[in-house]
């Protein structure tokens, strides 16, 4: 009996670190949305477009594994696909929060993972 309920807990808690890998990799866009209300406000002298890559920097290396040469490279692959396919219709004005997230992890992910 006892150990059935070590190996149901041993389970349960890969099950729940393997989703708190899972969530923490992906790009979320309330860091992208913050990000650039802040760089705006507090940089307003930045050109239209520096705000954006900086903060789509800043929010994609949240989710960046340090640790691994391979991740590095899929992590400046989404950097680079993201900077040419996802935030140029993104201002502080207009951040379009959900077309770049949904751009970086679904076309970038894939883009990238290939």
């Amino acid at each position: 009996m006892e150990g059935k309920n070590m190996k149901m807990i041993s389970l349960m808690v890969i099950v729940m670190f393997g989703m708190l890998v899972g969530k923490s990799s992906a790009f979320r866009k309330d860091c992208f949305v913050g990000c650039l209300t802040t760089c705006a406000v507090t940089h307003p002298d930045l050109h239209m477009l520096e705000c954006p890559f900086t903060c789509l920097k800043k929010c994609l290396s949240k989710g960046a594994p340090s640790n691994k040469i391979e991740s590095l490279g899929g992590h400046y692959c989404k950097l680079g696909c993201a900077t040419a396919n996802c935030i140029n219709n993104s201002t502080p004005q207009d951040p379009r929060g959900d077309q770049v997230e949904h751009c970086v992890n679904s076309y970038c992910a894939k883009k990238c993972t290939n």
